[in-house]
């Protein structure tokens, strides 16, 4: 029998969990007017579009990352930084996609020698982020999602693409 789902309301789709041994994150894929992709951290949550999504792809320099989320827990994750330094990435499991009219983003699990995490890549900009369980739940814990705006001073993304040129 084919489930019913009532017009408007949110369902999630796709779920998958990530431990470190001390932290668990839960990230679901959740339609309604829309996608967005859930992140959670025990009783803390954030729920990202396909565009604030991408603007986390973009990101290369992992303190600024923490600057905005205000920690350090996505420099010192050890997942994030060793995939920062060309590390062993193993993709595992199948791609969560988030889109809207404007964005697009692939959502991954990843294995690497420091532990499990997740990569964003946002194909037609040719970024790609990983981060482990450490800097998903410090993004879970994130309150607003405006403070993700300052990622949109440049509208199209980093300006060191063919596309946009050098900083």
């Amino acid at each position: 029998m084919a489930e019913s789902y009532t017009a408007g309301a949110t369902r999630a789709t796709v779920e998958r969990r990530l431990t470190d041994g001390e932290t668990t994150v839960t990230i679901r894929k959740l339609v309604s007017k829309g996608e967005r992709l859930e992140i959670a951290a025990g009783e803390e949550g954030v729920k990202l579009d396909a565009i604030l999504l991408e603007g986390l792809s973009w990101q290369r320099d992992l303190s600024e990352v923490d600057d905005l989320l205000g920690g350090d827990a996505v420099a010192t994750d050890p997942v994030a930084t060793a995939a920062g330094e060309d590390g062993e990435i193993e993709r595992a499991g199948e791609e969560i996609s988030i889109s809207s009219e404007y964005s697009h983003v692939r959502v991954r699990d990843v294995e690497t020698p420091n532990g499990p995490g997740v990569e964003f890549t946002t194909p037609n900009r040719g970024t790609a982020l990983v981060l482990g369980v450490q800097s998903l739940a410090a993004l879970a814990a994130v309150e607003d999602t405006y403070v993700f705006s300052v990622w949109f001073r440049t509208p199209f993304g980093p300006e060191d693409t063919a596309l946009e040129g050098p900083l």
